[in-house]
């Protein structure tokens, strides 16, 4: 006669006589590199999944923009999506937040990366490739020779006039800017 007896899974489950595994789990589960997490559809799997893909995938319409450019995932987080789960959750995640590296050409990186609203997003872009002006959302317009002020604001493309320099039309977005955040401090007050 043959012994059966229960065995405790990595997650702390205890399993059925003669059965190696909890379903879906293995004995060894924390040190198996398929362990499951129980996370595969929270939303932040779908953030996770899809930041890999963009930085790692040559097959993905968006690679050229990342991985093409050289952002890659940490190693941290490209193959332990607990890590970037516990990650997430102390640094502000919440539904509707979208992942946001603060500087455009650095690595998805735990002090690069960020939480924010789809309109702040936007905002955060590098330079068109096709831009000459050397100022993000100042483009030179052939049709009367001058440059032109058209920056995203709030997710938006905000037009602010034509200028003779690139300077002049860079400073109108700053100033531009500011106005916006006067007119937002002072909206607090009341």
């Amino acid at each position: 006669m043959k012994l059966r007896r229960r065995c405790k899974c990595g997650c702390g489950k205890i399993t059925s006589p003669g059965c190696k595994w909890v379903h879906g789990h293995n004995i060894r589960a924390k040190n198996n590199p398929k362990y499951k997490h129980g996370l595969r559809y929270h939303k932040l799997y779908t953030i996770w999944k899809n930041m890999k893909i963009r930085c790692h995938n040559q097959n993905s319409s968006d690679y050229w923009d990342y991985g093409g450019r050289g952002i890659r995932v940490c190693i941290r987080w490209k193959d332990n999506f607990v890590r970037f789960y516990n990650w997430a959750m102390a640094n502000g995640w919440e539904e509707g937040l979208q992942i946001d590296r603060r500087d455009n050409d650095g690595n998805y990186h735990p002090d690069n990366c960020r939480f924010v609203t789809s309109k702040v997003n936007a905002n955060n872009r590098r330079m068109r490739k096709d831009n000459t002006s050397g100022y993000i959302g100042v483009y030179f317009y052939k049709g009367n020779n001058k440059y032109m002020a058209n920056p995203y604001i709030d997710g938006k493309l905000k037009f602010l006039g034509y200028f003779n320099t690139a300077e002049e039309a860079a400073g109108a977005i700053e100033e531009y800017k500011c106005l916006l955040k006067k007119s937002w401090r002072s909206s607090e007050l009341y």
